[in-house]
């Protein structure tokens, strides 16, 4: 691309350093002597006016026949005591095979009201004879009679066979191993949430312990709490210390909740805390195992 943008500004500097002074018609130049149909060349306009004057260069979509455009590039005006130069490159193709072709296109000036197209003088390309040689031998021509394949057509009742069969195994499946499948769905649901709770739980345990830290103690009953909420499906996290003992009694549990009221409520620290923290662990381990033996013993199991 570097070559071409080079080739396609030297190709500018020839035509504008000999047309720009006195200028009354815009000048349009193919930048090369010949072409290759199929292959990309370039085409340059420029116009020189007045620097008032407002003019308009034919954009992508004029009919260059018998070529077509493949892209614009528009140069900076540039200004002098002389007047304004307007300057652009067109990226032609041709699929045309005539051995010479021309080209002249308009430049539009804006007089207020509408457009003046002033058009630029005629320009000539030759094809090169590599191009299309042979092409009026019409005698080595041979017709293309070969099969062209034929795109498949979407089998509807296969569609449908299939399908009802996938539904027919599927639903043999489900009711003959549907309700193993669902509680070992259950199981995984069930470990899955302790293993969650069991790794915030220790962490914030570890933490209290080593730094006898009350606020890691208070968050470890927090998660605590929400954990059997989710597990008994009971609000654990608003019940009171008497709400807990009623739904779970447990008369160490009862011990180690009231010694931790006591040092969160208090502020202050107690040898007990770490062991209280480890029986309301070992509770929600108790509570863990009774669901997972509910699960195994029931036949239709409650959602977790």
């Amino acid at each position: 691309m570097r070559t071409i943008f080079l080739f396609c500004v030297i190709g500018l500097g020839n035509i504008f350093s000999g047309n720009v002074s006195g200028q009354s018609l815009p000048k349009g130049k193919f930048l090369s002597d010949s072409i290759e149909v199929g292959k990309p060349f370039f085409y340059a306009l420029s116009f020189k006016h007045a620097p008032k004057t407002e003019v308009f260069f034919p954009d992508t979509t004029y009919n260059f026949s018998t070529f077509e455009v493949l892209s614009k590039k528009n140069f900076t005006s540039s200004t002098d005591q002389k007047g304004s130069l307007d300057s652009a490159v067109y990226q032609l193709v041709t699929f045309n095979i005539t051995p010479e072709q021309t080209l002249k296109i308009p430049v539009f000036i804006f007089n207020g009201k509408d457009c003046t197209a002033v058009f630029t003088t005629t320009d000539s390309i030759f094809l090169r004879k590599s191009n299309f040689r042979g092409i009026t031998d019409t005698t080595s021509l041979k017709p293309e009679i070969g099969l062209l394949p034929l795109s498949h057509e979407f089998n509807f009742s296969i569609f449908i066979g299939f399908l009802t069969l996938a539904i027919g195994v599927a639903g043999s499946v489900y009711w003959l191993f549907g309700s193993d499948i669902y509680k070992q769905w259950q199981l995984f649901k069930l470990q899955r949430r302790h293993m969650e709770y069991n790794r915030s739980y220790n962490r914030l345990l570890k933490n209290a312990r080593e730094h006898n830290d009350i606020k890691d103690a208070e968050k470890a009953i927090i998660v605590w709490k929400n954990y059997l909420e989710r597990l008994e499906k009971k609000p654990f996290a608003t019940y009171t210390t008497r709400e807990i003992m009623d739904n779970m009694p447990d008369e160490g549990l009862a011990v180690a909740l009231k010694n931790m009221d006591g040092i969160i409520y208090g502020q202050g620290k107690s040898k007990e805390m770490d062991k209280s923290l480890e029986v309301l662990k070992m509770g929600a381990m108790r509570l863990y195992r009774n669901k997972r033996r509910e699960i195994l013993e029931n036949n239709t199991p409650s959602e977790i």
